[in-house]
């Protein structure tokens, strides 16, 4: 199972940097101390935890003068590697950066990682250099469409849309539509004149599908992004109320209210996800969604179209 936290605790905090100094200093045999830099305190942390809460992938993010996201410190354990968890946080990385309108992501890359940041669309610029000890790095750097902000693939999000249409007609009829994804976060809307109970807010049933559907969805993107296929089937489910949703009805989903083991199903096993997703009324929260999605791989493997459904697994 893994987590993806921001380290805020003096004990998450110590946990973080005592990673950091033993994937990248320690090779080195630098001091302790040499894994933290005075940027560290005006910067954006990220890491994933196993369920013992220990600490498998890092990264960082600093937003330049420049309004440039400088990637650092990025790592993950040996024994978690291959299993797309750098992609995870370079994922939770540019969607921070794109929250705080950067221009562009800039990174200096060792050079075996180069062909990872490739894979991710950085651009080499220059040399390669050894001026930082004995590996030497590649500047890289992507720029960011503001107009991705709003939606990250819009085919995948055509694609997921018409399947909700094709079936699960209930989505049709409800008005739901995705309006956001970063590739971070993913957001749906519904229209609340097609939901409305005779008190004038949204039908119960109508807001669990709504969160229903916003996790399901971010499950598939997610495999998606590591282009991955199984049948995705709610296996439980826990809704908390707050205020009825009397306008707006929308439900959103990120990265950092997962946990999960999508790794299994690279290996044909069944995997399980579960997420928190946040529904609203116009711009007041109304509630949170708990679901469990088990991951059922296909027989026939990445050719396999992973099918909606809502009914519970018994």
């Amino acid at each position: 199972m893994f987590k993806i936290v921001t380290p805020r605790t003096e004990q998450e905090l110590a946990r973080y940097y005592d990673f950091r100094y033993r994937m990248l200093r320690e090779p080195w045999h630098a001091p302790r101390g040499s894994e933290r830099d005075a940027y560290d305190v005006n910067a954006c942390h990220r890491m994933i935890v196993d369920s013992d809460d220990a600490p498998v992938a890092i990264g960082r993010l600093y937003l330049t003068p420049d309004n440039d996201g400088q990637i650092r410190y990025m790592a993950v354990s040996p024994d978690f590697r291959n299993r797309g968890l750098g992609a995870l946080i370079l994922m939770a990385l540019e969607s921070l950066a794109r929250q705080e309108g950067a221009k562009r992501l800039v990174c200096r890359a060792r050079e075996e990682a180069v062909s990872f940041y490739a894979q991710h669309d950085f651009m080499r610029q220059g040399d390669l250099s050894d001026e930082r000890g004995p590996i030497r790095h590649q500047q890289m750097v992507k720029p960011l469409d503001p107009l991705s902000d709003v939606v990250r693939h819009p085919e995948w999000c055509t694609e997921l849309q018409q399947r909700w249409q094709e079936q699960i007609p209930i989505s049709d009829k409800m008005g739901v539509q995705i309006s956001q994804f970063t590739g971070y976060h993913f957001e749906v809307c519904a229209n609340l004149n097609a939901n409305l109970n005779p008190r004038h807010t949204m039908f119960a049933g109508s807001i669990f599908s709504l969160a229903t559907l916003a996790g399901w969805g971010m499950v598939w993107l997610l495999m998606k992004e590591r282009q991955l296929s199984a049948d995705i089937v709610l296996a439980d489910s826990h809704i908390r109320y707050r205020r009825p949703v009397a306008e707006r009805p929308r439900a959103s989903v990120s990265l950092d209210n997962l946990s999960g083991e999508l790794d299994r199903l690279e290996n044909g096993r069944r995997a399980r996800v579960t997420l928190e997703v946040e529904f609203f009324s116009g711009d007041d929260k109304a509630g949170v969604f708990t679901g469990t999605y088990v991951l059922l791989p296909s027989d026939d493997g990445a050719t396999a179209q992973p099918a909606p459904q809502l009914a519970l697994l018994r």
